[in-house]
């Protein structure tokens, strides 16, 4: 019998475990997993300035580049960077805004061979600094549940509208006018939404 000591042994149990896990992934249905980013235009209606145009860089992580018929894909990360526009700074500014906060709900169209599913994205918007004047970034995370496909074929992620619910507060972290709102953002026409391709095979 061979033995290894030392950093061979450690190599062989790295190699082991890397073997187990492929396996294991394997075993689950889908293919190495892939990330990609798409960065989109939105109209957005806001409270007191009116509808917006608001760009948004999404990026989904953990999205299987294969899967089988009847066996769930894993769950899917996504992170939505949002660039607030400079007229909504000064709309939030005018109330004593200086800080906002709260949820999007984020629409997927996946087409499964012709069989198409609407995929939601719950996120978080984390609470972010307004600044005196000019644009900002907001950050909203979240994630996808495991979504199972019925027929075998060329299967496509396209991604859709989105809902966010905003809460604006003063610095003593008090309500202002505004309240909480809700903002439905559409897309705007003549993009490319397509984030990503994968086939799905037969049980």
């Amino acid at each position: 019998m061979l033995k290894l000591t030392g950093r061979r042994a450690v190599g062989a149990l790295a190699v082991a475990i890397a073997v187990i896990g492929s396996v294991a992934f394997a075993g689950a249905g889908t293919g190495m997993a892939a990330t990609k980013s798409l960065t989109l235009a939105y109209s957005c209606p806001f409270p007191l300035i009116g509808t917006q145009d608001m760009t948004v860089r999404i990026t989904v992580a953990d999205l299987a580049d294969s899967a089988v018929v009847g066996r769930p894909v894993p769950p899917t990360r996504v992170t939505a960077i949002a660039t607030v526009p400079s007229s909504a700074t000064l709309g939030l500014r005018l109330v004593g805004a200086t800080t906002v906060e709260g949820t999007a709900v984020a629409s997927t169209a996946v087409d499964n061979a012709g069989a198409v599913q609407n995929v939601v994205a719950n996120l978080v918007v984390a609470k972010t600094n307004i600044p005196a004047s000019g644009s900002f970034n907001t950050i909203a995370t979240g994630g996808t549940a495991p979504v199972t496909f019925t027929r075998a074929g060329t299967t496509t992620v396209n991604v859709g509208a989105f809902s966010t619910t905003l809460t604006p507060r003063r610095p003593d972290g008090s309500l202002t006018g505004l309240g909480t709102f809700t903002s439905a953002c559409t897309l705007k026409a003549n993009q490319n939404t397509l984030l990503h391709t994968f086939t799905v095979s037969a049980a």
